[in-house]
């Protein structure tokens, strides 16, 4: 099971080369890989890490650094993280969308991935880079995390390492290229949204397929089943760093919960929030939720609520009254563990909306 964070906005490491105007394409891939899968490759060069040979890969958004062997996520992860990118700045506030919105902004810098072939290196590498926070992200037992706009994370396997490089991608995007944080609940309900993901033909792009995620889907209905499931004004409190290292499976229910409620915000209640989950997702981007919180909450408030990004308040401020929104909430997921949901999550459609036949 996928576990990981997101960490603070910034770090005392050194800030990733500045993006390249143009790229240089047509990089030869090693043998046995797709030469499709390689289409968004700038340069590769030889790179190693605590005497591990690996490679450092540059894409017009990226510089992967490497040390795992895989060759089906060496041939895929460059154009891969790309693809996330362009899902992250377009499947809520792409213009043709039901928003009308503009896309998200674009990073200004490139975005360091690390990809190492072990958990020890992880850890290592881990320690270096979060000095006296490392203990928290080293409670992570499968996965990686993000901090200061860098994504750190180890081999799990191809599907699976390529669902957390899309979970932390989010979170390293939004660290570099949003002026401002957003609540933890939708930080991580974001992320948890961008993990579902596809490849229709043989090297292929990946597709995003955001109901295509029967990890989370699964955890949902479980901890349903044992009446586990939070209410919305708690989850709006919680944050996923307080449940790492816990015994049980209340992290996951955290993550399987978020996950279905930026669904809900994207779809549920007839589609009446996905316009405000859109104008908040480019109001934190452009620093503009500031004004925003301040008209309902005062300057003061508003400051406070940022800094704390847990609680009701920027919910009741792009998205209405709490209690009924609660209400509307509890209705979408009663709907959505229903008997035969899964089959429209494995086939990675809504189980909401009944397609028009």
């Amino acid at each position: 099971l996928l576990c990981s964070c997101g960490g603070p906005t910034t770090s005392s490491t050194p800030s990733p080369a500045p993006i390249a105007s143009s790229a240089t394409m047509g990089v030869a891939p090693t043998s046995g890989e797709s030469p499709t899968t390689y289409t968004a490759v700038e340069s590769i060069e030889p790179w190693s890490y605590n005497s591990t040979e690996g490679r450092l890969v540059r894409t017009a958004h990226y510089r992967l650094f490497t040390t795992q062997h895989d060759s089906i996520l060496n041939a895929r992860v460059p154009l891969f993280l790309e693809s996330a990118l362009a899902a992250y700045r377009t499947c809520i506030t792409s213009p043709d969308s039901a928003t009308g919105g503009d896309l998200l902004p674009e990073p200004s810098l490139k975005l360091d991935t690390y990809i190492l072939r072990s958990r020890a290196d992880w850890a290592l590498l881990t320690r270096q880079t979060t000095g006296p926070q490392a203990d928290l992200f080293l409670r992570i037992k499968r996965g990686g995390f993000a901090f200061g706009g860098k994504a750190l994370l180890f081999d799990i396997g191809a599907r699976d390492t390529l669902s957390i490089a899309a979970h932390e991608g989010w979170h390293q995007y939004t660290q570099r290229a949003f002026q401002r944080p957003l609540p933890i609940w939708i930080e991580e309900g974001m992320a948890t949204y961008m993990e579902g993901y596809r490849y229709d033909i043989r090297g292929s792009s990946p597709r995003f397929v955001p109901w295509f995620n029967t990890e989370r889907f699964d955890q949902l209905r479980r901890a349903a089943a044992q009446s586990k499931l939070m209410s919305l004004p708690a989850l709006l409190e919680s944050a996923p760093q307080q449940l790492l290292g816990s015994a049980n499976d209340d992290a996951l229910t955290y993550y399987a919960q978020v996950w279905a409620f930026t669904h809900f915000l994207a779809e549920g209640a007839g589609g009446k929030h996905r316009v405000a989950l859109a104008a908040l997702l480019k109001d934190a981007a452009s620093g503009a939720i500031d004004s925003h919180l301040a008209r309902t909450f005062g300057a003061t408030g508003a400051a406070r609520i940022l800094a704390m990004r847990r609680g009701p308040g920027v919910f009741e401020a792009y998205f209405g009254d709490l209690a009924q929104a609660s209400g509307e909430y509890n209705q979408f997921l009663r709907k959505l563990v229903e008997p035969g949901s899964r089959t429209a999550v494995v086939a990675g459609e809504s189980p909401i909306i009944t397609p028009a036949n």
